[in-house]
């Protein structure tokens, strides 16, 4: 599920999926983060993993890290 959660959060930034690591801070500045990417990641992990994430818990994830664990509940 990790690889798969990197995989699909490097898709969306546009990044290679080995400049992600599960410490990685997804919302910035280097992966030219804007709402619209974080919409996307939203909609794939809920598509993907079936998870129902409340865009607050969205909003307060930072590290892709927890993002693993919204999807995991």
């Amino acid at each position: 599920m990790e690889e798969k959660l990197i995989e699909l959060v490097a898709d969306v930034l546009e990044a290679e999926p080995g400049a992600l690591s599960l410490d990685t801070e997804f919302k910035t500045d280097e992966f030219d983060w804007d709402s619209m990417k974080g919409y996307a990641i939203l909609v794939t992990l809920e598509d993907e993993f079936g998870a129902s994430i409340t865009v607050d818990d969205f909003i307060a994830a930072k590290r892709v890290g927890d993002l693993l664990g919204l999807v995991s509940e």
